[in-house]
């Protein structure tokens, strides 16, 4: 659950753009893990947690999507055949949603990211290899984005001249509920028990080094292995982040 107090109303003017003057006035739900062999990964929120809103012309890079996980019986979500290919895939569909939101005609994309980056080798940063490991869990309140990955993003919002950062982080396969099957059985949905994909992500101030937010998206119910699910989660995302 998010508390919100002065809300992204609370902007303040910087070098002619917005900035959010926000940093501690989000308190942000946790995010249930597991630990898995060799990771530990998010599974599921504990709660629908309300996605904040990031007010028109601000600056804000968002990140490539970092990683995903296969479902419980091993197959990519999608259907392709690689974890790189879950995240060309996504990261094809957040750039395409994100440039149809008016929203986010400030903001630097997936792709824009990583050609400005590849035209500044000496930075060393990979946007697709962040060290984002350490947030998987949701910080502490007023704990400070640890070393390397605030170099890494300090770095990148830089070449944009932009504060706010978003990291997408992992996306998975969250099975339905029992309570979800019941509704959609009651509804008459076919195949009741179908899931949908989930992005754990955050939004975060580089300049104060905080995690403004920290929550899960997901997109419409479907099977894993269709693409429909990686675009509604790609449309969801969008709308709820920087709605037109």
């Amino acid at each position: 659950m998010i508390t919100m107090t002065g809300g992204w109303g609370a902007v303040e003017r910087w070098r002619g753009g917005w900035v959010a003057g926000l940093a501690a006035r989000l308190v942000v739900g946790g995010v249930v893990v597991a630990a898995l062999p060799g990771r530990t990964v998010p599974l599921a929120a504990q709660e629908p947690e309300r996605v904040p809103t990031i007010p028109a012309g601000v600056p804000a890079v968002f990140l490539p999507v970092q990683s995903s996980q296969p479902t419980a019986g091993g197959a990519w979500l999608g259907g392709v055949a690689s974890e790189r290919a879950v995240v060309d895939l996504l990261n094809a569909e957040l750039g395409f949603a994100l440039g149809e939101e008016e929203g986010a005609a400030s903001w630097a994309l997936p792709d824009k990211v990583e050609k400005r980056l590849a035209r500044n080798p000496t930075l060393k940063v990979d946007a697709r290899h962040l060290s984002y490991h350490g947030l998987l869990r949701k910080p502490e309140a007023h704990a400070q984005i640890y070393e390397p990955l605030h170099t890494q993003l300090r770095q990148i919002a830089a070449l944009f001249d932009a504060r706010i950062v978003i990291l997408p982080m992992v996306v998975w396969y969250r099975p339905a509920t029992p309570e979800e099957e019941a509704a959609a059985v009651k509804a008459g949905l076919e195949n009741p028990g179908l899931g949908r994909a989930v992005l754990l992500a955050a939004v975060i101030d580089v300049r104060r080094s905080a995690v403004l937010w920290h929550g899960t998206i997901e997109g419409a119910r479907g099977e894993p292995t269709s693409r429909a699910i990686l675009t509604t989660l790609g449309l969801r995302t969008a709308a709820q982040l920087a709605p037109s």
